[in-house]
């Protein structure tokens, strides 16, 4: 069955949809709103990057990437867009290929900054960063455990679990 003619009943309005999401994204990797006028004027967030200048002088450094998973039963691929910290020397050879993917090295080290709905303790997962050609974001593959994310980015997802996670955000 393919994503576009899925149909599943929304646990959060009650509604019943046709199709399945296949990419969503979280929001920042910071709590934004926290952070202290000064340090937010410092710093700097767009749709690709994010930069925060803390008034101590330590600078954190976030790219945003997809964190994929195969859908097996329908042959296609979800994705979350979400944000990696990285390190300065690796946020440099991003920013330097952004847009013409041309870079230095083929992918750098990074920490997922998210709790993944419905998998606990997910937050600073560590994971290969992956950069893509022609504009495309980075692809996370998480380091090898036996937590439940690395297993579902592994064997794949039940079209279920899309369902939940959309009810989630739909309702967060």
């Amino acid at each position: 069955m393919s994503a576009e003619a899925y149909r599943w009943r929304c646990s959060c309005c009650g509604e019943e949809h046709v199709g399945l999401p296949m990419d969503m994204m979280f929001g920042e990797p910071v709590d934004w709103d926290a952070l202290d006028e000064a340090t937010r004027a410092a710093s700097g967030l767009d749709d690709d990057f994010c930069e925060v200048r803390y008034l101590t002088g330590e600078v954190d450094r976030f790219i945003r990437c997809l964190l994929p998973f195969p859908v097996p039963k329908m042959s296609v691929e979800f994705r979350f867009g979400v944000w990696m910290s990285v390190s300065e020397r690796s946020w440099d050879i991003y920013r330097a290929g952004f847009g013409t993917g041309g870079y230095a090295e083929g992918g750098c080290f990074g920490y997922l900054m998210h709790d993944v709905p419905e998998y606990p303790g997910t937050m600073y997962f560590n994971a290969d960063v992956w950069f893509q050609p022609d504009g495309l974001r980075p692809r996370v593959a998480l380091h090898e455990t036996d937590h439940p994310l690395f297993v579902a980015q592994r064997d794949g997802i039940e079209p279920v679990q899309i369902e939940r996670w959309a009810a989630m955000m739909h309702s967060g």
